[in-house]
């Protein structure tokens, strides 16, 4: 039971990660796709924008399904960040689009790398299509409020299944976002790290998965500096267990004056064969 913002990817399709020229050059060569703590993003409402639309769908179905189980599903929301952090690699359904070129890719200089969908969800992450409509968003959490009450009527749920389905519910409104980020189309991969104890505080441990149809065993959680304040990622390698790379597509950026050969024989260079190269359609100086 979960809102309905899984990402299914069409037979063919391509998502896009917009970047600047140091971060291209560094998913070339390390061959990997960095994942963040999901609070550093851009955008200062993170989760808090979904937990907004969650007190509204709760206050609306106050009445209906009472204080005590929304005060269940409410404990289980707020305390999810002692259980789990997650981790958030952005890309976007629009490979070519001014506003994304502006924000993410330093200006029109940088790059927009096309993955294959179906090849880069084959990672450890769950990928969620982002909802940019208040209306929606509240629609979604009412109609999953409801039915998780219907099977509580049905039928008392223990306390490991309920906490399953709100914890769930909390990593999922990372899917939600303000409207005035609509114009970026975005899918949004997560990997959930955990939280153990450890000294007089506690520390990120990432968790076995798999990718590729592979298991594989945690990686390290590292940490950068933004603004003065650390902040935890996690670095995935989106190579195949032959070798293969995602990478379909790679968009030159409306200020980016670089040769399209040079970008071709830099990514044959370095492993990456096949990529279609071709410069932004945007008309930007």
């Amino acid at each position: 039971m979960e809102l309905p913002r899984t990402y299914f990817p069409a037979v063919g399709s391509m998502l896009y990660h917009y970047c600047s020229p140091e971060t291209f050059l560094a998913i070339c060569t390390g061959k990997k796709l960095r994942f963040c703590d999901i609070y550093s993003m851009n955008d200062y409402l993170e989760m808090h924008w979904g937990y907004q639309a969650w007190e509204k769908a709760a206050t609306q179905l106050l009445d209906q399904v009472g204080v005590d189980f929304l005060n269940r599903i409410d404990a289980i929301l707020s305390g999810s960040g002692r259980a789990a952090l997650p981790l958030a690699s952005c890309l976007s359904t629009d490979g070519d689009t001014l506003s994304q070129w502006r924000a993410y890719s330093q200006d029109g200089l940088g790059f927009c790398i096309g993955f294959d969908a179906e090849m880069i969800l084959r990672l450890p992450v769950t990928p969620l299509r982002v909802c940019y409509s208040e209306v929606e968003q509240v629609t979604e959490i009412a109609d999953f409020i409801l039915e998780l009450h219907k099977r509580e009527k049905q039928g008392p749920i223990d306390d490991d299944t309920f906490f399953a389905h709100a914890f769930k519910l909390a990593m999922d409104l990372s899917a939600y976002k303000n409207p005035a980020f609509g114009e970026e189309k975005e899918v949004r991969l997560i990997h959930l790290v955990g939280l153990e104890e450890s000294g007089r505080s506690h520390r990120l441990v990432d968790q076995p998965g798999r990718a590729f149809g592979c298991e594989h065993g945690p990686l390290p959680v590292n940490f950068m500096m933004k603004q003065g304040s650390p902040v935890p990622h996690l670095d995935l390698s989106f190579i195949g267990p032959t070798g293969q790379s995602p990478i379909r597509q790679v968009i030159v950026g409306p200020k980016n004056q670089s040769l399209l050969t040079s970008i071709s024989i830099m990514l044959e260079t370095l492993g990456i064969p096949g990529v279609d190269v071709i410069r932004s359609a945007a008309s930007y100086r």
